[in-house]
């Protein structure tokens, strides 16, 4: 009996001894989550959450408004405009200062380097423009500026972009698809869209598992027209696509295969996300105010630039399409506005949550002026 007792409180002893430890360990990486290490600096103020969930849910609660999310008005009462938290398992800083972050945009390269979540990187693909510096990043600038640069805008964009916005936008300027394949690329597109800033889970149902299934199909659709337009060097359509195979069937080319998909599929989705759900926005504060078409009617040009306005970057990374987008949004409402009237059909509900999204769509029916 006694040894027995002996065992029991040596038992005893080593599950104490187990839990102490394990409940030590819990409580420093709950400290060290809600105190991540900065390399001898100081983070700013803010919170981390819970451990791995962080304040992602808080993050994603949809706002049916076009004002700054209650998010980040919250941490900006709070913290003030620079701020620490964590979105969908990745510890972040959120700046919501102009000077901070027009600063950060000069010194990219310098005291700053672009990083993207491990999400990101997987639906851009690890090899696109996004995720590359050097050599590659300036080539595919380089195929960029000259596709959306100012001296093709006046040369050649102008006039097809006129008649393609006259025609319904039936065209897409980078690849050259037919209505039917920009359709199917369209609707990937949404999905693709949808999964942006979401758990890298990758298991059926959740919105990571659509995403990438959205994303394997426009690289299955860009890959069926590299092998085609590679197996036709005689055809050339005067696209970007044309610049991508002349280089891959140089002696000596500067990108990879998956190279030149990843960022065609980067360029499609930036020009398709950014300027599709900034004309619908724009629509929409067209049709609440009126008054304003009215005032544009007058004046045909604003001048979409303040001091603290920077959608389109800054430094290295500024957005190589930002004079593109411009030029093709103020085409189209002046098109719009001088040649329609329209009315409110169904939908226009907004909500933000990472992005901007009309659940509905947006249904306008179109007018002609007379």
């Amino acid at each position: 009996m006694e040894e027995q007792h002996v065992v029991a409180e040596a038992v005893y002893a080593l599950l104490y001894s187990v839990s102490t430890l394990v409940a030590a360990w819990l409580l420093h990486w709950v400290y060290r989550w809600r105190n991540p290490p900065c390399g001898g600096g100081k983070l700013p103020p803010g919170s981390m959450g819970f451990p791995i969930i962080g304040e992602t849910f808080q993050f994603f609660r949809p706002s049916p408004s076009l004002d700054v999310p209650a998010f980040y008005k919250l941490r900006l009462k709070r913290y003030g405009p620079v701020f620490k938290t964590s979105l969908v398992g990745q510890p972040v800083v959120v700046s919501m200062d102009a000077e901070l972050n027009r600063f950060i945009f000069q010194q990219e390269g310098k005291l700053f380097r672009s990083w993207y979540p491990e999400t990101s990187n997987n639906i851009f693909g690890k090899e696109s423009i996004s995720s590359n510096a050097g050599t590659l990043h300036r080539y595919a600038r380089s195929l960029a500026t000259w596709h959306f640069g100012i001296e093709n805008l006046k040369g050649a964009f102008l006039a097809e972009l006129g008649g393609a916005i006259a025609d319904s936008l039936r065209a897409w300027k980078l690849i050259s698809l037919d209505v039917v394949r920009a359709r199917e690329l369209r609707k990937n597109f949404d999905t693709f869209f949808q999964g942006l800033i979401a758990f890298p889970l990758y298991l059926p149902g959740t919105t990571f598992y659509r995403c990438m299934q959205g994303r394997k199909k426009v690289q299955n659709l860009l890959t069926d027209m590299l092998k085609e337009r590679l197996s036709t060097p005689e055809k050339r359509t005067g696209d970007l696509l044309d610049v991508i195979i002349e280089d891959l069937r140089s002696e000596k080319p500067v990108a990879s295969e998956k190279f030149s998909m990843d960022t065609m599929a980067a360029f499609l989705f930036a020009s398709f996300a950014t300027i599709s759900s900034s004309l619908t926005v724009a629509m929409k504060f067209l049709t609440d105010h009126p008054k304003v078409i009215e005032a544009l009617m007058e004046e045909d040009k604003r001048s979409k630039m303040l001091k603290n306005f920077i959608p389109f970057g800054g430094g290295i990374r500024l957005c190589v399409g930002a004079e593109f987008s411009k030029v093709l949004i103020a085409l189209f409402l002046h098109s719009l506005m001088s040649k329609y009237r329209w009315r409110e059909i169904k939908g226009g509900d907004v909500l933000r949550v990472s992005e901007i999204v009309f659940p509905e769509g947006y249904h306008i029916q179109l007018l002609p002026r007379t």
